[in-house]
Order: structure tokens, then sequence, then C-alpha cells
């Protein structure tokens, strides 16, 4: 009886010793999985945010880099000196943000994507395949659409807890809504000269041609 006593105690404190051990080998590994708020990065390193947070990141990384690319290709293919500078001025605040964003991200152990998304990649890929004649208003046409899309994420972003990414997004969101201003006046502009330039063709007085 004595000796099943015995057994028992030491069996028990087996368990308790394996329970111990497994504890110890998950906060070393960093798989707790049951924090949902762990990010691992590849290179091993935890940072604490949620997913949502994490994604912002990327997407924020991303959309900085399209919009310097599209910049470059109007600087390029644009005639229209307001375009251009347009297109300067958003690569110049775009490679400062992401330089920014590279920087909070790497504190936390995060390493911003190299390339882009199939669905960027095939936006990036068409505008690099426009003429000159058709780039001016497809390029305004993206930096509008882009931007709203963009200022919605920062808008949720600004709201988020971790406290960088609140306010490098807060510091953000002025930059990207003059963005969003100029080119949506300058594609409203552009618009409106090419319905003028038509109305003008549809409207030619046609007693100034009748023969004399």
């Amino acid at each position: 009886m004595k000796t099943m006593k015995f057994l028992s105690l030491i069996i028990t404190g087996v368990c308790i010793l394996q329970a111990c051990h497994n504890s110890e080998k998950e906060k070393q590994s960093g798989t707790m999985s049951s924090d949902s708020s762990i990010t691992v990065s590849a290179n091993g390193k935890q940072t604490r945010l949620s997913k949502e947070e994490t994604t912002f990141i990327e997407q924020a990384a991303v959309g900085g880099m399209m919009d310097i690319e599209a910049g470059n290709n109007a600087l390029q293919k644009s005639k229209n000196p307001k375009i251009k500078e347009l297109a300067q001025m958003i690569i110049n605040d775009h490679t400062k943000a992401n330089q920014e964003l590279d920087s909070i991200a790497r504190n936390k152990g995060l390493k911003l994507p190299s390339a882009y998304p199939v669905e960027e990649q095939k936006q990036i890929s068409a505008l690099k395949e426009l003429n000159a004649a058709s780039f001016d208003h497809n390029y305004l046409g993206m930096m509008v659409k882009d931007h709203i899309l963009t200022l919605e994420k920062f808008r949720l972003a600004a709201k988020y807890e971790d406290p960088d990414i609140k306010a490098f997004a807060l510091k953000t969101i002025p930059v990207l809504e003059n963005h969003f201003a100029r080119a949506n006046a300058l594609d409203s502009l552009y618009i409106k000269q090419k319905m003028n330039n038509g109305d003008d063709i549809l409207n030619i007085d046609k007693s100034s041609k009748k023969p004399h």
C-alpha cells in the first residue's frame, strides 16, 4: 500500500515537471498561439501587433511603392507640367513615408514587402503600357481612386492601439488628403477641357462656312 502511494507521488511529480518543461519551451520558441496579437517574423523576433495592424503595414508599403513607380512613369510620359509637379510631390512624400514605415516595421521585427501582389502588379503593368496620349487621364484616375482607398485604411489605422502605427497614420493622413485633392482637381479639369473641346467642335457656327 505504501509502495502504491509512493509510485503515485512519483508519477504526479513527473507530470508536473513535464508540464513546466513544455511551458518553458513555448516561451522560448515564441509559439504562444493563445495570444493572437503576437506576430513572429521571419527573423524570429516577436511583436505584439494585431492582424489588422500587420496587414496595414504591408498594404501601406505596397501602396507607397505603387504611387512612387506610377509617379516615375508620369515624369517620363506626361507632357503636362502640372501632372509632372503632382507626380514629383507624390514621389517625394511616399518615399519619405515608406522610409518611416520601414523603420517602424524593423523595430517590430517585420520586413516590408519587396514585390507587388498580383493585382497591384497588373495595375502597374497596364499603366506602363499606355501611350502618352492616354496616360494623363489614366494616371490621374488611378491616383484619385488609390488615394480614396488609402485614406480609408489610414483613417482606420489612426484608431489602432499600437502607438507607432497610430502616430504614423495621423501624421500621413493630411499628406494623402493633399494628394487626393490635387489629383482630383487636375482630373476634373482634364475631363472638363476634353468636354469643352468636344463641344467647340460640335458647336461650330456653320453660318461662317456658308459661301459668300
